[in-house]
């Protein structure tokens, strides 16, 4: 039966939109990270930080051969916590056996520019949040409620 193989192909699925399940902590000095990042971003993930909060999992890409990750969700949390100091981080991980999704995301690829992310990124995001907050508030016809 060919399920397991289905599974394992999917795993990287799973790793994306269950990253808690796949958690491990890795050490800081093992990630690669790109630098284009939004400073504002990465000050707000350590004022949340500082304040107690918590931040979503970090989802890596592991070296296919070596002990070597980069990030693939999370450029700017990773940020924040590396500036803070924090010797590990709580990260899932993904599998790569080829090395091609490795390469991508550790030369920048996937990463958008902080120019992008301040113009574009962040308004997209509060107008989601607004959007929201509106749909919360307003009643629907349909279901009287």
């Amino acid at each position: 039966m060919q399920l397991p193989q289905i599974d394992k192909a999917l795993e990287p699925i799973d790793v994306f939109f269950n990253p808690e399940k796949h958690r491990v902590n890795i050490s800081v000095k093992k990630i690669i990270a790109d630098k284009k990042v939004y400073r504002k971003g990465v000050e707000r993930y350590k004022d949340m930080l500082k304040s107690g909060g918590d931040i979503r999992t970090i989802i890596v890409v592991k070296h296919p051969e070596k002990d070597l990750y980069t990030v693939l969700d999370g450029h700017h949390r990773f940020w924040a916590l590396k500036e803070m100091k924090f010797n590990e981080i709580k990260c899932a991980v993904i599998q790569d056996p080829f090395g091609l999704l490795f390469g991508i995301t550790k030369d920048g690829y996937l990463q958008p520019t902080s120019e992008l992310t301040q113009h574009l990124v962040v308004p997209l995001k509060r107008f989601e949040e607004q959007f929201n907050e509106f749909r919360r508030k307003t009643i629907n016809p349909f279901t009287n409620s």
